[in-house]
């Protein structure tokens, strides 16, 4: 049976290359290294000036078959880009040596690690690795095309997906501390005793221990029992582990010669989670802990081989110890495969993947096989590397060998990265910071020495009485303190997990089958197949995107300043569930996400209204629940004491204040507070105290800037002195600027009655009770010659003989005196 293979040239020749002649025909037999073509091309000598010259070369075979047909003449000119793009000869081929194992062919039995001149290697055509094991067959991208579609066949008849599930804080957490196995041994025996105990009170009927007394129901178990009975152990031998020279004395020996004690606890719910996705689903370990861990913990909550049935991922097989690949187990096709892990930057948030939120049992331990993957950065930090594709159906090019120095510098690097996380293994072991964070735990819950507890200002009654009851039994055996549980079982990850996998499996079986029914209608009317719309690329941004639709995010000191906004993690994980980001404030903003309170944008927004300012927790929460979460838990301060500011126009940004505004204009408190404690004030002492004020500053005053600010700071001074605020408006309202229609002036007069002159001028006018600005006169009664200034200064010029005798006569005395300094002030102005 033939295999005929296309080739192309070698991107190795010096282009552009003309065909200078064929030296094989169609139908004849070619061996490895056998010549097909000679090609000339134009040599031009970079060190020397002589003439360009034409030189000639060769290409030969590289495999063995018969020559079936050429796709070039004797002189077509090929350059570099056409040399990728067209295929020159067609070659019959015995086998294609498409499946490979031990570097072997798997159908014909040929060696595939021969090298020869023409720098080809055989291994290199079967180079994708489709099993979870380090030793299992390689195949080629030809054969992976064809053994996924008949996965995915297999699949589709199955009504079933792929799930690729991480190990580590997502299915389980593990943990060497030896404190674990001693709180667990420590839960069994007084679960032992307590069992003879019951069986010796259920014998005697009476209720009562063995020496006469009342039996007690005292607890003085371990309160991390009930929380570690689920816990599997498992030991790794020596061989798991690399530690350096200097670490193998004293205690370090142990591991050196026994191993390690893990222990592992299956996050709740676990049981229920695999029973039922997988009949949804066939899953697959994809882990960054070697290869004998990674079997123990799948032993361990998988003994029957039922739902991983050995479909293993270890960083012994991975290839990478930093990075996970999804082409690693699914090369070609990726539209029915769904990731489950704690980390998303392994996977560069590959559309793929949930992410889930880490399971912490072992309070501080973390991810014990991560100590040699970049550190979880925050969202804000930069994004990564764009993930490499599969490389493209075409001829294996030759494998450029690594150098001795990259190899040595690769190994270095391993063997570093894989000591360290010996070392801190082996830190854990010895450190036992469980132990250590018991003890904290137990002491900041230690009652204090004359008997009161820190935490006893929110107790309810109930709680006040078992206070109570218990300080009675304390009072008996005062050394006697009851133990906190450390350790918590209440994580519900899992459940909600399991529900977006059920949620996704639904829409992809749905698109699926509303595609079958009329896919043979689509071929028929387009002439070609559609692209396909049962995919869990788009139907997992979809679900994911609605998060944050139609919300506007603008970040307040959550991004470093020197960083472009859209390089980040925060901007790029923000743009992936639906929001829209920006750098500055504008009328589309919905939320502002700030990292502390005070700055220019968060109190922008305040002013601006309509904005809900929130805590960058808001966002992460969010994220890490795929779900939007209620803002009201998370203002950056109460909704009460935001609306306590003015309300402004929505068009006004800036953080000057309104024109003309200040504390007179603000009226009292919807509440009533204010008007409880301004009823009791004499507003008639007040004001005499502040029109001494004014007068002394317009005595000492040269400018009428100046005298406006002083004004004001004297209202505000004196109100303060006796504890208040400023009058409210239903008792003093501050006078306003006449506008000329207002006052039946010409435009000239309405910039002197907006300038603090004209205000102080009204003001006394007003004080006089004689404004004769609120007289109605005409333009015939004014002089014909009459100046700006003099109309200006008309209200103001007031005899005492002008003042009704009603009025008492130090008030008019003052208004005489201000009237005659305002009119000084207005001739030297004018």
């Amino acid at each position: 049976m033939s295999n005929p293979s296309e080739f192309y040239l070698p991107p190795t020749l010096p282009y552009p290359v003309k065909i200078a002649s064929i030296d094989a025909q169609p139908g004849d037999s070619v061996q490895r290294g056998a010549r097909l073509l000679s090609y000339s091309f134009i040599y031009v000598s970079a060190a020397s000036e002589t003439q360009p010259e034409t030189r000639f070369g060769t290409w030969d075979c590289t495999v063995e078959g018969t020559l079936a047909s050429w796709s070039v003449r004797v002189g077509d000119v090929i350059s570099s880009e056409r040399a990728r793009q067209r295929v020159i000869v067609t070659i019959d081929e015995p086998c294609k040596h498409d499946i490979q194992v031990g570097g072997m062919c798997a159908v014909c039995g040929k060696d595939m690690t021969d090298h020869d001149y023409t720098g080809f290697s055989n291994a290199s055509r079967a180079s994708i690795q489709m099993t979870h094991s380090a030793f299992g067959p390689t195949v080629s991208l030809e054969e992976a095309q064809r053994i996924e579609r008949e996965t995915a066949e297999h699949l589709l008849k199955s009504r079933k997906l792929s799930l690729i599930v991480d190990l580590d804080q997502t299915i389980v957490h593990a943990t060497v501390d030896p404190t674990v196995g001693e709180w667990i041994n420590e839960g069994k025996q007084w679960e032992q005793k307590h069992i003879q105990k019951q069986k010796a009170r259920d014998e005697r009927k009476d209720g009562s221990d063995s020496d006469g007394t009342a039996s007690s129901d005292e607890d003085d178990c371990n309160p991390n029992w009930d929380a570690l009975k689920d816990v599997k152990s498992f030991r790794l031998g020596p061989e798991s582990f690399v530690m350096p020279q200097s670490q193998k004395r004293g205690k370090q020996k142990l591991i050196e010669n026994d191993g390690c004690l893990y222990y592992v606890k299956p996050r709740p719910g676990w049981k229920e989670f695999f029973q039922e996705l997988s009949k949804k689903y066939e899953m697959h370990v994809y882990t960054m802990g070697t290869r004998a861990y990674a079997e123990e913990v799948c032993a361990a909550i998988d003994p029957d081989s039922k739902i991983f049935g050995g479909r293993i991922l270890s960083r012994d097989e991975s290839g990478s110890l930093t990075q996970k690949s999804l082409q690693r187990l699914f090369p070609c096709d990726t539209s029915m495969v769904v990731i489950i892990d704690d980390r998303a930057d392994v996977w560069e948030w590959s559309p793929n993947l949930i992410k889930v939120i880490p399971y912490d049992f072992f309070v501080g331990i973390g991810d014990i096989n991560s100590a040699f993957l970049p550190k979880v950065e925050p969202l804000a930090a930069a994004a990564p590397a764009p993930t490499k594709k599969p490389p493209t159906p075409s001829q294996p090019q030759p494998e450029r060998p690594p150098s001795a120095e990259e190899e040595e510098r690769s190994e270095a690097t391993s063997d570093a990265i894989l000591t360290q996380n010996s070392i801190d293994l082996k830190t854990q072991v010895e450190e036992r910071p469980l132990a250590k964070k018991q003890e904290e735990l137990q002491g900041s819950s230690t009652p204090h020495p004359n008997g009161e507890k820190p935490d006893s200002g929110n107790e309810t009654p109930h709680a006040a009485q078992e206070q109570v009851d218990s300080s009675t039994t304390e009072s008996a055996s005062p050394e006697k303190t009851s133990r906190k549980a450390l350790l918590k079982n209440d994580d519900t990850e899992l459940k909600r997990v399991g529900g977006l996998l059920e949620d996704i499996h639904a829409r992809f079986f749905s698109l699926y089958d509303s595609r079958s029914t009329d896919v043979s209608s689509k071929k028929r009317r387009h002439g070609s197949k559609s692209s396909k719309s049962h995919d869990v690329t788009h139907i997992i941004p979809e679900i994911r995107a609605k998060v944050f639709d139609g919300v506007h995010i603008l970040f307040s000191s959550v991004i470093p300043l020197d960083t472009p906004p859209e390089t980040t993690e925060i901007w790029k994980v923000a743009h992936m569930f639906g929001a829209k980001c920006y750098t500055e404030l504008s009328s589309s903003i919905t939320h502002v996400v700030a990292a502390r309170l005070g700055t220019v944008k968060v109190d922008a927004a305040r002013r601006r209204g309509g904005i809900k300012v929130v805590w960058v927790a808001w966002f992460t929460d969010s994220v890490a629940l795929w779900r939007r979460m209620d803002e009201s838990h998370y203002y950056l301060e109460e909704p009460a004491a935001a609306h306590a500011s003015p309300n402004l126009d929505p068009n006004q940004i800036s953080s000057d204040p309104e024109p003309d505004a200040d504390d007179w204009d603000e009226e009292p408190g919807a509440d009533g507070s204010r008007s409880l404690q301004l009823d009791a004030i004499d507003w008639n002492d007040i004001n005499d105290e502040v029109e001494a004020a004014m007068n002394e500053s317009d005595d000492s005053s040269d400018d009428d800037d100046d005298d406006d600010m002083s004004d004001r700071g004297s209202v505000k001074s004196a109100a303060s002195e006796l504890g208040v605020s400023p009058s409210p408006r239903s008792k003093r309202k501050r006078l306003r600027s006449l506008t000329p229609s207002e006052a039946g002036l010409n435009g000239s007069a309405d910039t002197e009655l907006r300038s603090p002159l004209s205000k102080r001028k009204k003001l006394a006018a007003d004080r006089s009770g004689l404004s004769r600005l609120k007289e109605a006169i005409s333009a015939d009664e004014l002089p014909e010659k009459q100046d700006r200034s003099s109309r200006a200064a008309t209200p103001s010029r007031l005899s005492v003989a002008d003042v009704d005798e009603d009025d008492g006569s130090s008030e008019v005395t003052e208004d005489d005196f201000l009237a005659r300094e305002l009119g000084d002030w207005d001739e030297e102005l004018g």
